[in-house]
């Protein structure tokens, strides 16, 4: 098993048919994962709850989230998913390119249009409940969509298409406001800690030190260490052992790896320790996860 595909920080694997930049595909938390950590990538994304309740993140504010809900997250952003105590959830992920209904041959106004809903004027709230005034109207077209990508009838892309384009209406009139987006961090943090992420994500198979990834920032070791819990609640430490329990977990769960194996490649030179700490996080013995 290629551990990359495992490494959902910065999501590079396409999702998409190579000419139609649209997909769909059910999760279950915890039967398929129990987290996804924070990650980011440049296409659009709705997460629409089906059944129980998660915790979802976007710009490192947490909601819990419940069946019904539509969790928007503009391209770019970082976002996480985590079970909520011993629920379920099933949830299915959409994800599109906005370049499907932005081309460049497209006039000013469609252009202006979704630079305001990508976030560059105003702000769309994140979290859409089910009981939102409006909400119908928005998952009517999810809905729609959802339908069509069962049977892909002819024509099925350009309905795809005018689905998305009355959704983002429907968002735009209902939901989307015209002032500044609610910051948790400014940009340059954000920034800087989308180039800490993506340096997890290829680098934690191996030993990282605070040295290392502070000097890569271009920061002290005590500024490093400030800023990292500061922006995501945790040391950094501990954050890079969790995100390899995480991989660890989806491999053990996904292929028949020796667990000695799946350590390693997770970043733990000591299978003792590995045992100790996934037991920590998950309350069983890597062998028993994966039975």
């Amino acid at each position: 098993m290629n551990i990359t595909d495992y490494r959902p920080l910065k999501e590079t694997k396409s999702h998409f048919d190579s000419d139609f930049l649209y997909n769909t595909y059910p999760c279950s938390i915890p039967l398929d994962f129990a987290e996804v950590p924070l990650h980011w990538h440049n296409e659009m994304e709705l997460i629409y709850i089906k059944k129980g309740r998660m915790i979802v993140s976007v710009d490192l504010e947490y909601s819990v989230v419940n069946a019904g809900d539509i969790v928007v997250v503009m391209p770019g952003h970082i976002h996480s998913i985590i079970q909520n105590e011993s629920d379920s959830c099933e949830y299915e992920n959409i994800l599109f390119n906005l370049d499907m209904l932005v081309s460049r041959q497209c006039d000013y106004d469609t252009v202006s249009f979704f630079n305001g809903i990508a976030g560059f004027n105003g702000y769309c709230p994140p979290v859409i409940s089910k009981t939102a005034p409006h909400y119908s109207d928005l998952i009517h077209y999810i809905d729609e969509a959802d339908n069509i990508c069962k049977y892909f009838p002819d024509g099925y892309r350009l309905k795809i298409r005018a689905c998305l384009f009355n959704f983002f209406f429907e968002l735009n009139a209902h939901f989307y406001t015209h002032t500044d987006m609610p910051v948790h961090l400014s940009d340059d943090k954000m920034d800087k800690l989308k180039l800490v992420l993506n340096y997890i994500e290829k680098n934690f198979a191996r030993a990282i030190s605070i040295e290392e990834i502070a000097q890569w920032c271009h920061f002290s070791q005590s500024h490093f260490m400030k800023f990292f819990k500061n922006c995501t609640g945790t040391s950094f430490i501990t954050y890079l052992n969790d995100y390899r329990l995480i991989i660890a977990a989806r491999i053990l769960k996904t292929t028949t790896q020796p667990v000695i194996i799946v350590a390693s490649d997770c970043g733990f030179d000591n299978i003792s320790y590995f045992n100790r700490k996934f037991k920590e996080k998950y309350g069983v013995s890597p062998r028993e996860f994966r039975k």
